[in-house]
C-alpha cells in the first residue's frame, strides 16, 4: 500500500493537478459553475410546464384534482415559463462560449469586454449558420457544447496572439481620448482577422462536411459520448474518480473534463422529454443531475449514509465528526467527513470509499436503463439534498425511493469497516485518557 501510494503521488497525482490547472479546463467549470443560477430556474421552469401525470387518466381523487390544477397552470403560464427554460437551458453552448472568453482573458490579465464578446461572435459564425447560409438555433443548446469549447479556444488564442504582437494596431493619438476607444481601435484589425478566420472556418467545415461545425464534432464524439453512457463507463469513471480521492486527488480533475459530456447529455433530455419523449424513453442515462442525485449522495463517495451512522458511534472523535458532517452532507458536501475522520489515505475505509458510490451507480444505471425509473431531464442543482433532487430530477416517485434504497444500502457498506475503525479509535481515545 506505502508503494502504491508513493507511485500515485510521484507520478499520478502531479499529472492530475496539473490537469486540474489547467486553464481550459478551469475556464469551462468557472462558466458552468456561475451559471448554475441559470440552470436551475430554467430547469423549474420546465418542471412546472410539464405535469407529471396526465389528469384525464386518472380516477378522482385528491391527485387527479391535483394534476388537474397544475395542468391549468401550466397551460397558463406556458409562455413566460418556456421562455425562461428556452433562454436558459437551450442556449448553453452559447454562455458557454461568452463565459470561456471571459475567464481566459481574465487567467491572461487581459482588461476590457471585447475578447468575451469576440468568443461570444465567433461561436455564432461557426456554430449558428446552416448549410443553405440561414441562421439556425439547432447548436445554441448542449448540441453545440464541444463545438463552443473548440470554436471560443481558437479565437481567443489567435486574438491573443495578435493582440500582443501588436499585428494592425491603431494608436489613437491624445489625452482626451476614451480608453475604451482606444482598446476598441487598437483590436480592430484583430478582431477582423479572428472573424475572418472563423467565417473560412465555418465555410470550410459545411463545404467537405455538409453540416455546420458542431455537427462534424458531434459525430466525431458520439463513440465517446457512447462509450461512458453505459454501465461499465459508469462503473470506470466512478471507480477512478473515487481512488483518485482516496489518494488525495480531488474528483473535480475527472468530473471536471467530464462536465461537458453530462450537460450535452442533459440538454439532449431536456429537449426530447419537452418534445414529447417519456422520461423512461430518454436518449441517455448518466448525466449531471445523475451523477450528482443517484451516486454522490451526500457527496462524492456517497457518504451520507455513513454519516448518519457516525452520529450513534461510540467514539468520541467519530461522533463529532458526524454531527459537524450530518447537515452539509444534507447538501452533498462531506469536506468535514473526508477530513475529520480522515476517508483519505484512510486503509481501513478504503473498500467502501471507493465502491459504495460505484453501486450506486450501477445499480441506478441498471434500473433507468430497462425503464423502470425515470430518466433526469432535470438539473435541481449538485448541492440539493438528493431524495428531493431525485423527484425533480425526474419526476417520478420511484426515484425517491430508489435514493432512499441506495442511502439504506450504503449504511449496509460502510457499516462493518466504520465498526472496525471505531474499535480502533476507541483504543486510541482509551490510552489517550490514560
Amino acid at each position: 500500500m506505502n508503494k502504491l501510494s508513493a507511485m500515485i503521488e510521484r507520478y499520478v497525482a502531479p499529472m492530475a493537478n496539473k490537469l486540474a490547472r489547467q486553464k481550459y479546463v478551469q475556464a469551462i467549470q468557472s462558466t458552468f459553475l456561475t451559471m448554475i443560477p441559470f440552470l436551475t430556474v430554467g430547469s423549474f421552469a420546465l418542471i412546472l410546464i410539464s405535469p407529471a401525470m396526465d389528469f384525464h387518466e386518472m380516477d378522482p381523487g385528491i391527485m387527479r384534482t391535483f394534476m388537474e390544477g397544475w395542468q391549468w397552470f401550466a397551460d397558463f403560464a406556458y409562455g413566460p415559463l418556456n421562455a425562461i427554460n428556452y433562454a436558459t437551458m437551450s442556449c448553453l453552448a452559447l454562455y458557454l462560449a461568452f463565459g470561456m472568453g471571459f475567464f481566459l482573458s481574465k487567467h491572461h490579465g487581459m482588461k476590457g469586454y471585447l475578447p468575451t464578446v469576440l468568443c461570444g461572435i465567433s461561436f455564432i459564425v461557426v456554430n449558428a449558420i446552416a448549410p443553405d447560409g440561414s441562421f439556425t438555433t439547432d447548436y445554441l443548446g448542449g448540441t453545440g457544447l464541444f463545438g463552443s469549447m473548440i470554436t471560443a479556444g481558437i479565437a481567443f488564442e489567435l486574438y491573443r496572439f495578435l493582440y500582443d504582437h501588436k499585428v494592425g494596431r491603431i494608436e489613437l493619438q491624445g489625452g482626451n481620448v476614451p480608453p475604451a476607444l482606444t482598446e476598441s481601435f487598437a483590436s480592430l484589425v484583430p478582431v477582423v482577422i479572428v472573424l475572418a478566420v472563423m467565417g473560412l472556418m465555418s465555410t470550410a467545415v459545411i463545404t467537405f462536411a455538409g453540416v455546420p461545425f458542431p455537427g462534424l464534432i458531434g459525430a466525431l464524439l458520439e463513440p465517446v459520448v457512447s462509450m461512458i453512457d453505459n454501465v461499465f463507463g459508469v462503473m470506470i469513471l466512478s471507480l477512478l474518480v473515487m481512488v483518485l480521492w482516496w489518494f488525495g486527488i480531488h474528483d473535480s480533475v475527472i468530473t471536471g473534463p467530464l462536465t461537458p459530456f453530462l450537460y450535452h447529455n442533459l440538454s439532449v433530455n431536456m429537449t426530447a422529454y419537452a418534445a414529447g419523449t417519456a422520461a423512461i424513453a430518454l436518449p441517455y442515462v448518466l448525466t449531471e443531475p445523475f451523477w450528482w442525485t443517484f451516486m454522490a449522495i451526500g457527496g462524492s463517495g456517497a457518504t451520507f449514509g455513513l454519516a448518519l451512522l457516525l452520529l450513534r458511534s461510540k467514539s468520541k472523535h467519530l461522533k463529532t465528526v458526524g454531527k459537524l458532517g450530518i447537515i452539509p452532507a444534507f447538501f452533498n458536501i462531506n469536506e468535514p467527513i473526508i477530513f475529520g475522520m480522515p476517508l483519505m489515505l484512510n486503509p481501513t475505509m478504503m473498500f467502501p470509499f471507493v465502491f459504495a458510490m460505484t453501486a450506486n451507480g450501477v445499480i441506478s444505471y441498471l434500473l433507468m436503463d430497462i425503464g423502470l425509473v425515470a430518466r433526469t431531464f432535470v438539473y435541481p442543482s449538485w448541492n440539493m439534498f438528493c431524495p428531493i433532487g431525485a423527484l425533480l430530477a425526474t419526476l417520478d416517485i420511484k426515484a425517491v425511493l430508489l435514493v432512499i434504497g441506495l442511502i439504506i444500502m450504503d449504511m449496509i457498506i460502510y457499516y462493518p469497516f466504520l465498526k472496525v475503525y471505531e474499535k480502533q479509535k476507541l483504543q486510541e481515545e482509551a490510552e489517550v485518557a490514560k
